[in-house]
């Protein structure tokens, strides 16, 4: 990686924009690359915008603020409006069908749309692995960073959660893996 990946990632408050950049970031850090991780949310939990930055690079990030990303992650219709002045001319778009309607004003972009959202709850029955999917996607554009790496990271992340519940780790696997598959087979 000769430069910085720049990647933003945002939506509502409570879709784990944060835990997803979070991840993405540690994933990143844990493969020995320099990283910054800024979020943003507004005073809201629940349903209050929110985005996160991350960069990842070879070297010192001297200033985690940017205007201009490599890959955009959208995941809600609000979160257009709000991120579209960050896209440059060969950004990467992903977005979230199930929430993101009108794809009007980025069309340009030929945005890798996908019902993240009806593919958890079809093919999982956990919602909540919509997430997952999203970051195997992800992954596909992201110079440098393996799918191992991005296991580790998850793993860490849910450890709780998979003592818990251990048949969590599985699913999240396999929500991982069909999120690599969409961006393969979409191409």
């Amino acid at each position: 990686m000769s430069d910085k990946y720049k990647i933003i990632i945002s939506g509502e408050g409570g879709q784990g924009i944060l835990s997803i950049a979070k991840i993405t970031a540690k994933s990143a850090w844990n493969q020995g690359k320099k990283v910054t991780y800024v979020p943003y949310f507004s005073t809201e939990k629940r349903g209050g915008v929110s985005s996160a930055f991350v960069q990842i690079s070879d070297e010192h990030i001297p200033f985690p603020k940017f205007m201009k990303s490599d890959l955009w992650v959208a995941l809600s219709q609000r979160a257009i409006d709000r991120i579209y002045p960050f896209l440059k001319d060969d950004s990467v778009v992903i977005v979230n069908s199930h929430l993101v309607k009108d794809l009007s004003k980025i069309k340009k972009w030929k945005p890798y749309s996908f019902e993240f959202t009806e593919l958890a709850k079809e093919k999982f029955d956990e919602p909540r692995t919509f997430n997952m999917i999203i970051m195997g996607a992800m992954l596909h554009f992201i110079p440098d960073v393996s799918p191992e790496g991005f296991a580790k990271s998850i793993e860490k992340t849910f450890a709780d959660k998979y003592e818990k519940r251990p048949e969590l780790r599985e699913l999240n696997q396999k929500a991982f893996e069909l999120g690599q598959e969409l961006i393969e087979n979409s191409k």
